[in-house]
């Protein structure tokens, strides 16, 4: 693997890039070859393991130039107290040791896969032979039948789970990161080839049970089925998994002839059976015009500091199977970056990697990637970024799918009630809070050049979206692109009505997209009930109040609540440039790690904030947009413009109508007006 080289001789309590002489030093002792490199902690703790092609220069180029670096790079440096390095003899050999030394210590700033336990497999034995791990109570362990029974069960062996792969001839289909989407893959497959699944201690009684009488089992132990037939069977389980079902179903077409022209007529329909379920299968599976490739869609969804990776299998041009894994150390990180530290850790558990492998962004190192995957397959493998055609689209499912796990898990940690409140408990010692923040009210602003200005305010609840209690507030008293002016009209609205109540014009909305999704009901009752929760929304103090924003949108907050009389609601803004916490009157900000679970609750807050105000503003300012169009129609009336929509659509389907249909709805001279005008 190559020659370890420890360039530290001993531990320092200083940063390298607070002596710069010895740090010269070190870097010119660096090796100049291909590598890897350990930054160390002041713990000695590995905080980042990277690969490069020239240790020495790579090494020089976190710390040269520290205040050009991208932020987590600059944070990275700023607590690196020591390193050390791995030559290698190749860029493919350094990659390898990488990924090795990220799962052994799962350095914080690496990307990674979140859940690196064991991934689960179905382990098939090959016939004949004996399985020395095979799994068992203690009793069946220590019972294990002798002689001529051992034989027998090695002749008949049963598939089972597994978390471990090793090379003893047996077959591993896997990784899966469900337990129980294997499972249901293992059900259906029994139905098909009943292979049996009892233990060798049950098997050794010689008598068929239930699984034999309701066919989701040969019944080997009775001798209803001879080995060759039973390890065919087995052969015949690894095709189907394999994705090679069209060799598989000509198989048990021949099969199913050659036993009716022996007149078996049963065994002929058990062949028959199994190829309908194989074709019923087959219908539910995607097809690839014109392909029959085998090939892995890799497509990565970030959002709000989080990662998500969708793995979609296609054998034999058929869409197999899909997985789902989320990633950590993906702060500032992009696409690219993600997909990098992926592939590698994901390959590394595969039991057969494909010829070709779709990425939906490009990919860093695919090159030395290409040559590690070519020699664990023995052959060519190729990582492509398609363009068009069904591979594109393909993609595209993939990252969708990533995009809605995502999601769902992000719903599924903020309902984790124990999760949240160590998160809410952190952020008030983080913040100096007098006590965990229940209620969090963040306010953003959003406009185009000034106009159609809105201010939003969201509501968390226990660490948890409440999108009943979202508010928006059309600016009224602010001309042009002034976010600082524009928020304090939304900050004096809303404190106003935590007196009054119930009036005013600002009407709660429901969201349509949602904190988690949703519709808006827009009927009568809908708004009786929403005035009904404006009372609960704006009857209640937040317990912290955030502010899209730098200092000045935090100075203008912090001087409204003073004139309200509310300074004692803590107010802090944060900035995008750096993720920064700003706390009025103190120019130091408060800097929450990078991968800290804390920064993505406050920065989910945040990105909330932004997303239903850009949400408003988009419906307001497209309401513009249709009075502005339809308005100069002479006789064209609310009545009428609501008539048109409902009957057409949209505006443009309007404008690009026949004066003839529009003549059903319209009168003939406003028909012509409209073609005119709009």
């Amino acid at each position: 693997m190559g020659t370890v080289e420890s360039v530290a001789t001993s531990r320092r309590a200083e940063r390298l890039i607070d002596d710069p002489d010895l740090l010269r030093a070190r870097l010119r002792e660096a090796p100049d070859g291909p590598g890897v490199y350990l930054l160390r902690g002041l713990d000695t703790r590995v905080m980042y393991a990277g690969k490069a092609a020239n240790l020495r220069s790579r090494l020089r180029s976190y710390f040269t130039g520290v205040d050009t670096l991208a932020p987590r790079t600059r944070q990275l440096v700023d607590r690196v107290f020591d390193f050390d390095v791995i030559a290698a003899a190749s860029e493919r050999e350094a990659l390898i040791l990488e990924n090795t030394l990220i799962k052994q210590y799962r350095p914080r700033f690496n990307v990674r896969l979140k859940d690196d336990k064991s991934y689960l497999y179905l382990k098939i034995p090959r016939p004949g032979e004996h399985d020395a791990v095979a799994p068992g109570t203690a009793r069946e362990q220590v019972r294990t039948p002798r002689g001529e029974n051992v034989k027998r069960a090695t002749l008949f062996p049963r598939p089972y789970y597994t978390r471990k792969v090793i090379r003893d001839g047996a077959r591993y289909f896997g990784p899966y990161t469900s337990a129980q989407s294997l499972r249901t893959t293992v059900r259906s497959l029994r139905t098909i080839f009943p292979f049996r699944t009892c233990s060798d201690e049950i098997f050794k009684r010689g008598h068929v049970c239930l699984d034999y009488h309701i066919k989701r089992c040969a019944g080997p132990c009775e001798q209803k089925i001879e080995p060759e037939q039973y390890a065919r069977l087995l052969d015949q389980v690894q095709e189907f998994m394999d994705g090679r079902s069209d060799r598989l179903q000509d198989e048990l077409r021949d099969q199913m002839d050659r036993a009716a022209g022996r007149h078996e007529y049963e065994v002929a329909a058990r062949f028959r059976d199994r190829l309908r379920a194989i074709e019923r299968i087959e219908e539910r599976q995607t097809v690839l015009r014109g392909g029959r490739a085998d090939e892995d869609c890799v497509a990565v969804a970030l959002e709000g500091g989080r990662a998500m990776v969708a793995v979609l299998a296609v054998r034999q041009g058929r869409v197999m199977a899909m997985e789902t894994h989320e990633l950590e150390g993906v702060a500032d990180q992009d696409a690219s970056a993600c997909l990098r530290g992926f592939i590698p850790q994901y390959y590394a558990n595969v039991t057969s990697v494909p010829r070709r492998v779709l990425a939906s962004d490009e990919v860093d190192d695919a090159r030395v990637l290409e040559e590690v995957l070519s020699e664990q397959r023995g052959g060519p493998v190729e990582i492509h970024v398609p363009q068009r055609g069904d591979s594109r689209r393909l993609i595209e499912r993939a990252a969708e799918t990533a995009l809605v796990a995502l999601r769902q898990q992000r719903i599924l940690d903020d309902f984790d009630a124990a999760k949240t409140e160590a998160l809410l408990d952190d952020l008030a010692s983080r913040l100096g809070l007098p006590a965990s923040p229940r209620r969090i009210e963040c306010y953003d602003i959003s406009n185009t050049m000034g106009t159609n200005s809105v201010g939003s305010m969201v509501v968390f609840e226990d660490g948890r979206p409440a999108p009943s209690h979202y508010r928006h507030f059309g600016i009224k008293t602010v001309a042009g692109s002034n976010d600082v002016a524009s928020l304090e009209e939304t900050l004096r609205r809303r404190f106003r009505r935590l007196e009054l109540t119930g009036t005013g014009d600002d009407i709660p909305v429901s969201d349509p997209a949602g904190a988690n999704g949703g519709e808006e009901r827009a009927n009568g009752h809908h708004r009786a009930e929403a005035r009904e929760d404006a009372d609960l929304s704006f009857g209640v103090v937040p317990d912290l109040i955030l502010i899209d924003g730098g200092k000045a949108q935090l100075n203008g907050a912090s001087r409204v609540l003073a004139d309200a009389g509310l300074a004692r609601i803590p107010v802090f803004g944060l900035a995008k440039r750096n993720e920064e916490l700003f706390k009025p009157r103190v120019s130091e900000p408060i800097v929450l790690d990078r991968d800290s679970p804390t920064l993505f609750l406050v920065q989910r807050v945040r990105d909330e904030a932004h997303r239903f105000a850009i949400t408003r503003h988009r419906a307001r300012r497209g309401r513009v947009a249709l009075r502005s169009r339809l308005d100069v129609v002479p006789g064209l009336g609310p009545v009428r413009r609501r008539a048109l929509l409902r009957e057409f659509g949209t505006v443009d389907a309007i404008r690009d109508a026949p004066v003839e249909d529009l003549t059903r709805v319209v009168p003939r001279p406003v028909a012509l007006s409209i073609k005119e005008l709009v």
